[in-house]
């Protein structure tokens, strides 16, 4: 199959599973099905990314643009893979196998990979072997402090172009975050202050201070499962909601002076001692354990030592 297991966002999977070929008509040999099965697989990928992309619940347009290229679908999977933590860190990625999976050639596997080893989600050694890259507390401190800069900035460059409709979606996307502001719906939580913050940053007039923010941003998006984990300490969920009503409220007063250090503590409070950073350390060293043994699970099987699971492409083992 092409694709397995493709999503498409946190509330919508894909799944294409062939049936086997006696389910066909006899005279249809196996390598026509083959192609035919592909074609229609492509063709309701497509179909439905339109579909989603007509318009949101809100009305509004969405942002599921289709692939331009093979090697773009390759990326997004891998990237999307990383990020949801179905591959780990220290996780070897086989190219090969990942070819298999997409059914191409290693070279739309190798222009991701090392798209994703620019933009410091895996790393390539000097053996071309490419792993997950491990993340850390203090490359996580590092993204804080510069999104604290440029943060503060955009959201007061943005104030001035935000309309009374888009105050009024702002105000209603918090109103919602609020009512997710529960232990058991944190995940729901953070991707309403994902909305929250890119709908300020698409009316940021700055295109560099925009695209800057977004990836920097975007390397922040590794750290969602520490981030969930940190967000299930004492008072975090409570002080992050206050800090973002806070925020709405200078926001429809045009309070810039108060926007600018608002924003910039919203990022640097996280570098203190506290319950969120006890959370985000816990989550990075089940991380770093999970690591070593998957290394050390690796070595065995690579010195022919107890058989290990056969690879799939869940894993890219």
């Amino acid at each position: 199959m092409i694709f397995k297991n493709m999503k498409l966002d946190s509330n919508f999977w894909i799944f294409f599973t062939p049936s086997t070929f006696h389910i066909y008509p006899n005279y249809l040999n196996k390598n026509k099905l083959k192609q035919i099965i592909h074609l229609a697989q492509f063709l309701l990928i497509h179909f439905i990314i339109y579909i989603m992309n007509v318009n949101d619940s809100r009305g509004n347009r969405s942002s599921y643009a289709i692939p331009k290229t093979i090697s773009q679908s390759i990326y997004n999977y891998l990237k999307d893979s990383i990020i949801n933590n179905s591959l780990k860190a220290n996780q070897r990625l086989n190219e090969k196998e990942i070819a298999r999976l997409f059914e191409v050639s290693t070279t739309p596997v190798r222009e991701a990979v090392l798209r994703l080893s620019a933009e410091g989600f895996v790393t390539i050694d000097s053996h071309r072997e490419t792993v997950v890259k491990e993340i850390s507390y203090e490359e996580l401190k590092d993204i804080f402090q510069v999104l604290g800069q440029l943060d503060s900035l955009a959201t007061c460059l943005a104030a001035d172009n935000l309309s009374p409709e888009d105050l009024k979606d702002l105000e209603n996307l918090t109103r919602e975050m609020e009512k997710n502001c529960y232990l058991d719906s944190t995940e729901k939580y953070v991707a309403l202050n994902l909305e929250i913050h890119k709908k300020i940053w698409k009316h940021i007039p700055n295109k560099v201070l925009r695209s800057t923010l977004h990836y920097v941003h975007n390397q922040m998006l590794r750290y969602s499962y520490a981030h969930l984990n940190a967000l299930k300490k004492p008072d975090v969920l409570k002080t992050s909601m206050r800090e973002h009503k806070d925020m709405i409220t200078a926001l429809k007063s045009r309070n810039k002076k108060k926007l600018k250090n608002m924003m910039f503590e919203h990022w640097n409070s996280r570098l203190q001692p506290s319950s969120y950073e006890e959370g985000i350390r816990e989550y990075l060293t089940s991380q770093r354990k999970g690591g070593a043994q998957r290394k050390s699970e690796e070595k065995t099987r690579e010195k022919g030592g107890v058989s290990a699971k056969p690879d799939t492409p869940e894993t890219m083992d």
